[in-house]
């Protein structure tokens, strides 16, 4: 296998210091997970590739134990370790694999991906300790290569991971795209119930952040951890001023610390007034800004925040969400087909998935969507220099706004 291997036994006594209590449940099932991480590393292997490997040993050895004075020992290393210790890392195996029994969403377990982040813990908390190592190995520009001696990061334990991975596979389930009808169809629900007069003021709220929640994230084309990133001061400053050109649209006014990034910055979508189907987003957007500065008595944070001023998340609007889409389809079962889970409808990716099945439908280019999404890119992030002003960000995306809003105009 070309990694070290002992018995359950031995492992064991590596591990615990002493022999197994038979009798004793916990013992028992620590052996159980021992023999498990070893099957893990044997099959991180190809069967051909092991068998070859054998094959290709005992003729190689056979040849030379025929016609040279190479001693056998001198090809073939001492197996087993006569030392009691862990010298593999197999507690923080036992412990990843022991993890995996945990119910999961999408299956009876948790997933792989799931699964290995036990070894990201694992291998911090080795670099907190007092074997972590700061020599460096090389490094080209900003990439570097670091010596370390955490198990976790181990050959060994590289295999056992692959292992665990192959053997366990994948089940994924991703978010059902929202289309164009399907996001209609949810604004006319939505507004049905908004405007009756028993609807509680806390439930015209709760409509008002799920649909506007859900028509930015399409429109924009984000996903559903960036919403929240809506200032209410950029909304309010641009509202008035973007409704009066010539080809109206919202700007979506984003302000935050964004994946990869290292500073703070303003990241300005526009979205067209006048989409193909014509999705009511400047009517609801304006029922959330009336109730944020009339009714809340406020003009600058997030946008969708609690009432404590913390971000609120898209899972709070997902079962509202779920709820206008089961009552679209009441109402017309052409919607979505019977086949469809209205559970695999969700804010965090079925906004977007949509907004990119509609544009790629309508044959919006390449460089339109790459223009729309470039503030994802921090090498060529037009417009989100970090620490500029709000306006000059404006400034710098204005002349790109024709070109963006092709993306909104085709949904």
């Amino acid at each position: 296998m070309g990694v070290p291997f002992e018995c359950d036994l031995c492992s064991f006594r590596n591990m615990c210091g002493r022999d197994p209590i038979w009798q004793n449940r916990k013992d028992q099932f620590t052996l159980t997970c021992i023999r498990r991480v070893s099957l893990d590393a044997f099959w991180a292997r190809e069967p051909r590739t092991v068998a070859s490997n054998w094959a290709r040993s005992k003729a190689d050895y056979d040849m030379v134990v025929d016609n040279l004075s190479v001693p056998p020992e001198a090809l073939l290393p001492q197996l087993g370790n006569p030392r009691l210790e862990d010298r593999v890392g197999m507690a923080l195996a036992v412990t990843t694999v022991c993890t995996s029994l945990r119910p999961g969403k999408n299956s009876t377990h948790i997933q792989f991906d799931t699964m290995r982040k036990t070894r990201t813990w694992l291998s911090n908390a080795h670099d907190a300790g007092r074997e972590y190592s700061c020599e460096s190995v090389l490094g080209f520009d900003n990439a570097k290569q670091y010596i370390t001696n955490g198990k976790t990061d181990g050959r060994w334990f590289d295999r056992v991971m692959r292992g665990a991975r192959l053997r366990m596979g994948m089940v994924r389930r991703q978010n059902e795209a929202l289309t164009s009808v399907l996001a209609l169809a949810v604004c006319h629900e939505a507004e049905l119930i908004w405007g009756l007069p028993s609807t509680p003021e806390d439930s015209r709220a709760v409509l008002e952040n799920t649909v506007g929640f859900m028509l930015v994230a399409m429109c924009g084309g984000l996903r559903g951890e960036e919403v929240p990133l809506l200032s209410l001061e950029g909304m309010l400053t641009f509202w008035e001023d973007t409704s009066r050109e010539d080809d109206p649209y919202l700007m979506l006014t984003l302000k935050g610390r964004f994946k990869g990034e290292v500073d703070e910055r303003w990241h300005l979508v526009p979205v067209s007034d006048y989409t193909r189907s014509m999705i009511p987003l400047r009517r609801w957007m304006q029922r959330i800004l009336d109730r944020r500065v009339l009714k809340e008595g406020r003009r600058v944070g997030w946008l969708f925040q609690s009432a404590k001023g913390v971000r609120d998340r898209f899972g709070m609007y997902d079962a509202t969400f779920r709820q206008l889409i089961d009552a679209a389809r009441e109402e017309s079962g052409e919607l979505l087909p019977e086949v469809v889970d209205t559970e695999d409808f969700s804010l965090w990716r079925s906004p977007r998935r949509g907004a990119v099945l509609e544009t790629t439908n309508q044959d919006v280019s390449e460089k339109v969507i790459e223009l729309i999404n470039r503030w994802r890119s921090k090498e060529s992030a037009r417009g989100s220099v970090a620490g500029l002003p709000m306006r000059q960000v404006y400034t710098q995306v204005k002349s790109t706004v024709p070109t963006m809003l092709v993306f909104s105009k085709a949904l």
